[in-house]
């Protein structure tokens, strides 16, 4: 009985949808505000930028899934995970071990529509993020779980970004983007305190209504 009670709402939803895209509109909802009829919008987005750790190539994978008020305003979250697969042996004597990072929090964006077949926006991500030296799976064998991360540490992220988007087809939009990231200092052994404060360039695909 619950199987086709989630069956019908996820058809029903894609019903909506579909006859969104079919009507070309920029917005999922609307409703009357004292001076104008306001609309709500929402998209899904991933992405993978290159930047540099540690003087070496590394790349970031993102997401974002938020709201857009207006086709101007957007607001959701965001996160990102570093892909950087160098191995490492500075702080241990046997051994190889690797960088892991990742953050997440909310963003803030304002989207400048370009016509009907392009955008830019301006966003700022603010959250919290994690970064940990781990050992390689192969000599991870006969450590306690504690004894698997060498260091770890919190630290807080702030990115700010531009984003050039033009329509591939129907709702399926692909961004060029840069961005800075800043973060408050990293405190892992024997590691610059700002490792992941530097540019980064990458692309995006996004699904939207907005």
């Amino acid at each position: 009985m619950k199987t086709k009670v989630w069956l019908t709402i996820v058809l029903s939803g894609l019903l909506c949808l579909t006859s969104l895209a079919q009507e070309k509109k920029n917005y999922i909802w609307s409703y009357e505000g004292k001076k104008r009829t306001n609309t709500i919008g929402l998209y899904g987005s991933v992405s993978g930028t290159y930047s540099t750790v540690m003087d070496n190539s590394a790349n970031w994978l993102g997401y974002k899934a938020g709201l857009v008020f207006n086709q101007h305003w957007g607001i959701g979250f965001a996160g990102s995970a570093l892909n950087y697969d160098k191995n490492l042996d500075r702080l241990v004597a046997n051994g190889t071990y690797r960088l892991e990072a990742g953050y997440s929090g909310l963003f803030l964006e304002y989207i400048v529509p370009l016509k009907d077949k392009a955008k830019l926006s301006f966003s700022w991500t603010t959250g919290m993020g994690l970064a940990q030296y781990v050992y390689n799976k192969e000599f991870k064998e006969n450590k306690l779980w504690y004894e698997e991360i060498i260091d770890q540490e919190r630290f807080a992220a702030n990115e700010l970004a531009a984003e050039f988007m033009f329509r591939l087809a129907g709702n399926w939009w692909l961004g060029v983007q840069g961005s800075y990231r800043d973060t408050s200092p990293v405190e892992l052994i024997e590691t610059a305190d700002d490792i992941f404060e530097q540019f980064n360039v990458g692309i995006s695909i996004k699904y939207g209504i907005f």
